[in-house]
C-alpha cells in the first residue's frame, strides 16, 4: 500500500496544448453542429526529470473537426439524420480570405489530417495565442436549409496529472 502512495505522489506530468473554442450551433428542434479543433500533432516533451516531473507541449497548431450530433450527445451516430450535404465549411483570420476545409460533402462528420475524412490534405491551421478565427457553414439537413458564423478565441489549456498516469499512456 505504501508503494501504491508512493508512485502515486512521487511525481507529475504537465500537458499543454493551444486549441480555438468549440461551438454548437442548433439545427433546428434535435440536431446540433459541433465545430472544434484538436492538436496537429502529437505532443513533445520540453523538460523531464526523472520520477518527478515531465513537461509536454503540442503544436502552435491545430485541426477542425466538425460533426452534426443529436442534441444532448456527445458522439456516436445521429438517428435524426435522413439526409444531409455540407455545401460548405470554412475558417479566415481576421483581415485573411477564406480557407474552405469541405464542400459538397454527404456526411454527419468530418476531421481535418485524417485520409478517411480529408481528401484535400489541408495544411495544419496555427493556433495564434489571444488570436481568433472566424468559422462559417452552410448545410443541407433533412431538406432545411442551415447557414452560420462565430468567432472562436485561441486559449492554452493545461492538464496535471500524476506520473504514473503518464507511464501508463
Amino acid at each position: 500500500m505504501i508503494a501504491l502512495i508512493t508512485t502515486f505522489s512521487a511525481g507529475c506530468a504537465k500537458f499543454t496544448k493551444c486549441a480555438y473554442d468549440s461551438h454548437v450551433f442548433p439545427l433546428g428542434e434535435y440536431n446540433e453542429l459541433v465545430i472544434s479543433t484538436f492538436p496537429s500533432w502529437y505532443p513533445r516533451t520540453q523538460s523531464h526529470i526523472p520520477f518527478l516531473f515531465r513537461s509536454l507541449r503540442a503544436p502552435q497548431s491545430v485541426y477542425f473537426q466538425f460533426f452534426v450530433r443529436a442534441t444532448g450527445t456527445t458522439a456516436g451516430r445521429n438517428p435524426n439524420i435522413e439526409s444531409i450535404l455540407v455545401r460548405k465549411c470554412s475558417y479566415e483570420f481576421p483581415g485573411q480570405k477564406p480557407v474552405v476545409l469541405i464542400e459538397n460533402y454527404s456526411d454527419s462528420f468530418w476531421q481535418q489530417g485524417r485520409p478517411d475524412y480529408d481528401s484535400e490534405t489541408l495544411e495544419p491551421v496555427p493556433c495564434i495565442e489571444d488570436g481568433c478565427v472566424l468559422v462559417k457553414f452552410d448545410l443541407v439537413l433533412n431538406g432545411t436549409a442551415f447557414e452560420g458564423e462565430h468567432v472562436l478565441y485561441a486559449q492554452e489549456i493545461s492538464e496535471t496529472y500524476p506520473l504514473f498516469f503518464d507511464a501508463l499512456r
